[in-house]
């Protein structure tokens, strides 16, 4: 009941739910999928014009265990600028919005604590292009108002015809918990057409 309650209020604070349209992000037993069309209403100010699907784990409302908000988000949006200061900003800005949105559903009064995000280069997995891991520091609205810190790997590459893919998993458990091999297991199977190489240029007529 409270796993339902939770996933309710995610959506209010999306405000709009689509249905999954032949979205590249794999599905496991028991994980709940949702996807939300940019721009998101609790944070129009994300610039992005696309779609946003999620996967959350089974125990994602669980917030007193390694499982607690854990799941997968994937942005497939048009291309932007998509380094590690604009993966921050935007993350930022989201976070924020979200729990704004969801305390006002659940008239809490704490005051909120604004999302820090700190992100720093890592090895990029197999096939994509460029990737990040860091931390995001916020309030949960979806609980008793608490601080919280979430545990964050994002992966970027462009994908053809003009769309640009950003993998993000999060996790209230470190990332050498053992919860984080199904988070990168479903990056692996997130499909992509690369983009498709320019033609060679014709050779220069003889002199």
């Amino acid at each position: 009941m409270r796993s339902s309650f939770v996933f309710c209020l995610f959506c209010l604070a999306a405000v709009t739910c689509a249905d999954a349209f032949g979205a590249p992000l794999p599905s496991r037993p028991g994980w709940r999928a949702e996807t939300f069309r940019f721009p998101l209403v609790f944070a129009p100010s994300v610039p992005f014009d696309g779609t946003q699907d999620v996967r959350f784990a089974p125990g994602f409302a669980r917030f007193g265990t390694s499982e607690g908000f854990t799941h997968v988000i994937l942005w497939d949006i048009r291309p932007e600028p998509m380094e590690g200061a604009q993966l921050e900003r935007a993350l930022a800005v989201y976070f924020d919005g979200l729990m704004d949105n969801a305390a006002r559903g659940r008239k809490l009064t704490e005051l909120p604590v604004p999302a820090a995000v700190s992100l720093h280069p890592m090895s990029a997995p197999a096939g994509w292009s460029d990737a990040y891991a860091g931390t995001v520091h916020t309030w949960n609205a979806f609980s008793r108002g608490e601080e919280m810190k979430l545990d964050v790997e994002a992966s970027t590459r462009r994908c053809a015809p003009g769309h640009l893919q950003v993998f993000i998993a999060m996790s209230m458990a470190p990332r050498r918990d053992k919860v984080w091999e199904a988070l990168r297991s479903m990056r692996e199977e997130v499909t992509c057409e690369e983009p498709a190489a320019a033609p060679p240029a014709p050779p220069a007529p003889p002199r």
